[in-house]
């Protein structure tokens, strides 16, 4: 089926411009176009649509008001603001309701790249197993609001490390997590670091906003009584991954936007077996017993078990919080990242690359088969000789 892609602006020449820029794709996407946000809820009610992309500044509802009401109706449409006024107030008030920010004037490349991978991401809208599994979950992590806070503290000029410190200080489980990490091995700070402020200083106030949102999902599965030592594993794992996925980003020498979005995914990329450990045990136990005796990956073992994996799960979370759609992606298609719409470098490549490596480098004797690099999908990109570089850093860290 076509995906529908639903576009709003009150201006009728940009809703000809999007019309015109993307009528090559008539194929593979139906346009649709509204004037307002009241007409596009009338559409929306007739019509399902996959994606929608609206300005900021609409008459009748206003482009905040209408995104967080297409994000409570329809939480499966991804969700895109478009616009060229982003003044932080409207951002804050729509910041959890939205999947990606564009700005105008924008290259219609740029668009059209955020929309393929946008249409790619079927776990949500054609997985009816996956649909079905998530609604047997009673335990899933609540929107992560002090991330939230952090980027609507960014959004001000010069943001004081001692506000973010503020903000950060009133989660205590987050707190005491967050020093613990400054003082970790991953970071090798020749001093140790006693107070927030300090900690936030030398760690950065954008590594602190991606760090938050992992550190919120271990201190919610501590307080679901997860054990211990499983959780240790997973987050040691996690920030592994994260800080070698960043690494990957840096020595490809891509911006700095995509080494945070490359971290934040690394350090979630399984957040989905965690939800179904959390949730169901007893199944989750028998699919890793599954892959422990047939010694099959233990994602091929839980499509068996669940009809969807874990991979799946974690990005569904994700999508629900409203983070942005190349961090969905490289969580939903970490172990299979030659079915993302686009060929290019990726956080989805650095975190499938980081997640192989770093297993290789600190094997699980227990568990099942090991991930395998997508080698197709790196000589695709022209990156299969970056392999053995990456793999001596991930020996390094």
């Amino acid at each position: 089926m076509k995906k529908r892609i639903l576009f709003v602006d009150d201006e009728s020449a940009m809703l000809l411009v999007y019309e015109m820029a993307l009528k090559h794709m008539a194929e593979e996407w139906q346009l649709f176009f509204a004037a307002n946000g009241v007409a596009a809820l009338q559409l929306m009610e007739r019509t399902p649509i996959d994606v929608v992309v609206s300005e900021l500044c609409l008459p009748q509802m206003d482009g905040v008001q209408f995104l967080n009401e297409v994000a409570l109706r329809y939480p499966h449409t991804i969700r895109f603001v478009l616009s060229a006024r982003f003044r932080p107030e409207d951002v804050a008030k729509c910041i959890n309701a939205v999947h990606q920010f564009l700005r105008l004037p924008c290259d219609m490349a740029v668009l059209k790249a955020a929309l393929v991978r946008a249409c790619s991401l079927d776990v949500f809208a054609n997985n009816v197993p996956l649909k079905r599994l998530i609604g047997r979950m009673t335990t899933l992590p609540s929107l992560p609001s002090l991330y939230y806070r952090i980027l609507q503290e960014l959004q001000s000029p010069g943001a004081p490390v001692g506000r973010i410190a503020e903000i950060v200080s009133q989660d205590p489980g987050i707190t005491v997590k967050l020093l613990q990490f400054a003082n970790s091995a991953y970071l090798g700070m020749p001093q140790r670091v006693y107070n927030l402020d300090e900690a936030i200083q030398r760690l950065g106030i954008n590594l602190v906003r991606s760090l938050a949102l992992c550190l919120h999902t271990v201190v919610f599965f501590e307080q679901v009584q997860l054990p211990e030592s499983l959780l240790q594993q997973h987050s040691n794992h996690w920030f592994r991954t994260g800080t070698l996925a960043r690494t990957i980003v840096a020595m490809e020498g891509v911006d700095h936007e995509l080494a945070d979005e490359g971290f934040i995914a690394g350090l979630l990329h399984d957040v989905g077996k965690l939800l179904l450990l959390s949730n169901l045990v007893d199944k989750y136990e028998e699919a890793m017993r599954l892959a422990r005796i047939e010694q099959v990956q233990l994602w091929q073992a839980e499509q068996r078990v669940f009809g969807a994996t874990h991979a799946e799960v974690g990005a569904y979370l994700l999508g629900l919080w409203g983070l942005p759609v190349s961090i969905i992606e490289a969580v939903a298609l970490h172990h299979h990242p030659a079915r993302a719409a686009t060929r290019d470098f990726s956080p989805l490549t650095a975190v499938h690359a980081a997640n192989v490596l770093e297993h290789e480098s600190h094997p699980d004797q227990s568990a099942a088969a090991p991930p395998a690099i997508a080698v197709d999908y790196l000589k695709a990109l022209k990156l299969d000789h970056r392999l053995e570089p990456w793999r001596e850093r991930c020996l390094q860290t």
